[in-house]
């Protein structure tokens, strides 16, 4: 390689030769000229004991002083052990390595495989709460101090400490992602702590007062929102699986939740009372042709998804400001409870491993079903809810 004290008169004059050739440059050490047959001329940093190549850029939109500066840091980096074409690529890595990209990645290949409940809550975290943060943030960039910080804002200023701890929760599966997919090394949020406030279970139930008002707001829905308020409370049962009954899963006065939209992963069988199986039956000449008993006004062939503005039309129709869909499955179980229903008979309707006493020996070998004390305790709850509650002046 010929060696050469290069300066920009010398490399601007220089012709095309007939083979690439490459300049050695005598005022620093490793920058090389590259010219091709073409008359392409380029400057790349030459280092390591077999010759590495690092391209710096072409001339002359980059000229010999710039060239070598660069290469005059280039030999820093090689001094203290750093590979410059392996940094390189490592920032590559790093510039496509962004929170958007990594959120498309999660959504396309990991958010399939949840629940519909878990994913879609999953997703409007991540496309309402995080990515309007962090969107084009490089993973790497993402700081703990940053973080916490976002996760101190969405607790304290807008009182939501449950939100901020669900956030935190959704973003550390994130970067355990990240993580496993080789897009980032470090998880940035297992050090942050979750909020001891603000995951306090709710207690609130409905005074018989209450419920004939809700029932009556109930009635003020079109369908299926009406008979889906009412279904909830008849039969306490959570949101999710009511809202995903199909009228595949019902028969001979029996739903049966499958395991696959049941949140305990188990099949679970609901007897129907009399009351139920006459409001569910009211649908077939709504939603008959759809696979759904709720199905969406919306979507096709779906169930419905959508209920805060019934929640809030609710609350305004009934003046009960504080109503929540699940405090309806709560008074169910407050009253069945107050009907002197068995506590295990009780977490059987519910689905509810620990208030049934299920424990994983029990679930294996406990087989019997409990439909008729299901049965009995359900239409016990109905009629007390239908005479003494509903009909009271």
């Amino acid at each position: 390689m010929p060696i050469k004290k290069l300066s920009h008169t010398f490399i601007k004059k220089l012709k095309n030769p007939r083979t690439r050739i490459e300049y050695s440059d005598t005022v620093v050490d490793g920058l090389v000229l590259r010219v091709t047959k073409t008359g392409h001329k380029s400057f790349c940093f030459r280092y390591g004991a077999s010759g590495k190549r690092y391209t710096i850029g072409k001339f002359p939109t980059l000229g010999l002083a710039d060239a070598r500066k660069v290469s005059k840091k280039l030999a820093i980096d090689v001094a203290m052990g750093i590979d410059p074409m392996k940094k390189r690529k490592q920032k590559e890595r790093d510039d496509k390595n962004t929170f958007n990209n990594l959120t498309a990645n999660f959504i396309k290949y990991y958010t399939p495989s949840l629940r519909p409940k878990t994913k879609y809550e999953y997703e409007r975290i991540i496309n309402k709460e995080l990515i309007p943060e962090f969107g084009s943030s490089k993973l790497k960039d993402i700081t703990r101090a940053e973080i916490q910080k976002f996760l101190d804002r969405v607790a304290d200023k807008r009182d939501k400490a449950t939100m901020s701890n669900r956030i935190r929760s959704v973003l550390s599966r994130l970067f355990s992602y990240a993580i496993d997919r080789g897009m980032t090394e470090n998880n940035p949020v297992i050090s942050i702590p979750p909020r001891k406030k603000g995951e306090n279970k709710r207690e609130r139930y409905y005074s018989e007062k209450e419920i004939k008002k809700l029932w009556s707001a109930f009635e003020q829905e079109s369908e299926p929102i009406q008979s889906l308020f009412k279904i909830l409370l008849l039969c306490g049962q959570r949101k999710g699986e009511t809202s995903r009954m199909r009228w595949s899963d019902i028969e001979s006065g029996v739903w049966t939740i499958p395991s696959k939209d049941s949140k305990s992963n188990r099949e679970h069988r609901v007897p129907l009372s009399s009351t139920s199986k006459n409001i569910i039956g009211s649908l077939k000449s709504h939603n008959g042709h759809s696979d759904y008993v709720f199905k969406s006004p919306v979507m096709e062939n779906d169930p419905i998804q959508w209920f805060k503005r019934a929640v809030d039309r609710i609350q305004e129709e009934s003046k009960v400001s504080d109503f929540r869909i699940h405090d309806l499955r709560r008074t169910a179980a407050t009253y069945m409870a107050q009907l002197k229903i068995d506590r295990t008979v009780l977490g059987k309707i519910l689905n509810h491993k620990g208030l049934s006493g299920d424990s994983q020996i029990t679930a294996i070998y406990d087989r019997y079903s409990y439909m008729e004390e299901k049965r009995e305790a359900i239409e016990l709850w109905n009629n007390y809810l239908l005479t003494k509650i509903l009909t009271k002046n």
